[in-house]
């Protein structure tokens, strides 16, 4: 059985037997939310900003997105190198499912940035040696005399096996576990697997931190940033006998984000710079922390705050994303906050004024189901309005 919905959704009531429902919530319960119904044996599932595919035995749940796939995968390309990722570069076309397009979209991101050679680093080891390399470890020897004939030494060795190179693989070796891959695009992840070679293979849980974005490495950047979170939706789980349930998601909330950080970014520099997700302290005795989503600053000036947030629920409502963002420019002492969002069930007003303060807390949609040449000019006029409010003018806002 296959079950096709849309994002921010719920179904009709579905049948599930014991067996699905349990593997279904031990894999996407933050994900794919169950629901009981009047009859015991069926639920509605609904769905939130997670995208991709679930497939447990005798059921395949598919999640699309509200985009078109031309705005998905151009938001999955922001801050990648500068080679076309088209339809055609890419391969995907307007019916392509999602995980497919996403899965090569991810293969040709990391072939892109290892297409020259691997990163390589140095790595400290420790070994008994027959050969002294490095620094003898005297201290250790001398508890262990008898292995004078292959002492333990301590060098650094200049290699391909590094934190950024693991969690590339991993990546690859995950997106090889989907049972229903395109041909084409498991044989591009078998061949990019191979270039991997001398570097050793790790589980997804290793990866949970972020790796240091330095000068060697930044050309890996947008492609270590693509596999983290292809890792975070990437699940498999063995279930009893031979049985394995597999899920595949992105979160469109992340991917979001990460576009409007990128092109914003790119757009104001270098008249305005922007920090993504800063930490700053909330109260005089600094114990209370925030950290917003987009810090604007024109020189060493901090000129506006913002958080950026896909999906607007009419459930928690966008009151809820007003206050932690009055909260960030009164902290900041700035006369007005940002608000960019895609979607929401209920919108809110452009322009908020709170009382007595005076605090500005601008509204901005950025509607994804528009023309890519659209959604470009959309991005164009936000970046417009934050260079107008960081002058400290009032704007008027249009919807």
């Amino acid at each position: 059985m296959e079950i096709r919905l849309k994002e921010h959704s719920e179904s009709a009531p579905v049948r599930l037997d014991r067996d699905a429902r349990t593997a279904l919530l031990a894999m996407a319960a933050d994900k794919v939310t169950i629901q009981a119904t009047a009859d015991p044996e069926y639920v509605t599932l609904r769905t939130s900003s997670w995208v991709g595919a679930l497939s447990v035995p005798g059921c395949t749940i598919r999640v699309e997105p509200q985009a078109p796939m031309e705005n998905l995968f151009t938001m999955f390309s922001a801050g990648l190198p500068g080679e076309a990722w088209s339809a055609d570069q890419v391969g995907w076309t307007a019916d392509t499912e999602v995980v497919d397009g996403v899965a090569a979209f991810l293969l040709r991101a990391i072939d892109t940035v290892t297409r020259r050679g691997l990163l390589h680093g140095y790595v400290s080891l420790e070994e008994d040696s027959h050969v002294i390399r490095g620094r003898l470890l005297v201290e250790q020897l001398a508890t262990r005399p008898w292995t004078v004939s292959a002492p333990p030494c301590r060098y650094d060795e200049f290699t391909p096996d590094i934190p950024e190179n693991r969690l590339l693989l991993c990546a690859v070796r995950q997106i090889l576990t989907w049972p229903d891959l395109p041909p084409l695009v498991r044989r591009d992840g078998l061949r990019l697997a191979h270039r991997f070679e001398g570097v050793a293979v790790t589980d997804p849980c290793e990866h949970h931190r972020e790796i240091p974005v330095t000068r060697l490495n930044e050309h890996y950047a947008p492609a270590l940033d693509l596999a983290r979170k292809a890792l975070e939706g990437i699940t498999i789980r063995h279930l009893e006998g031979e049985q394995s349930a597999h899920a595949f998601l992105v979160d469109m909330d992340d991917v979001f984000r990460r576009w409007i950080t990128v092109e914003l970014g790119n757009r104001l520099w270098p008249e305005v710079s922007l920090d993504e997700r800063p930490q700053h302290a909330l109260d005089v005795q600094e114990q209370w922390h925030f950290t917003p989503d987009l810090l604007l600053r024109r020189g060493r000036e901090t000129v506006l705050v913002g958080d950026v947030s896909y999906h607007l629920t009419s459930r928690r409502g966008a009151q809820s994303d007003f206050y932690p963002l009055l909260a960030y420019a009164s902290a900041l002492g700035l006369e007005a906050g940002l608000l960019i969002y895609a979607q929401a069930d209920q919108p809110p007003a452009p322009e908020v004024v709170v009382r007595s303060i005076g605090t500005r807390l601008l509204c901005v949609p950025l509607r994804l189901n528009v023309p890519a040449a659209r959604l470009a000019g959309s991005l164009d006029a936000l970046a417009e309005l934050v260079r107008v409010v960081s002058y400290r003018r009032p704007v008027p806002l249009r919807r």
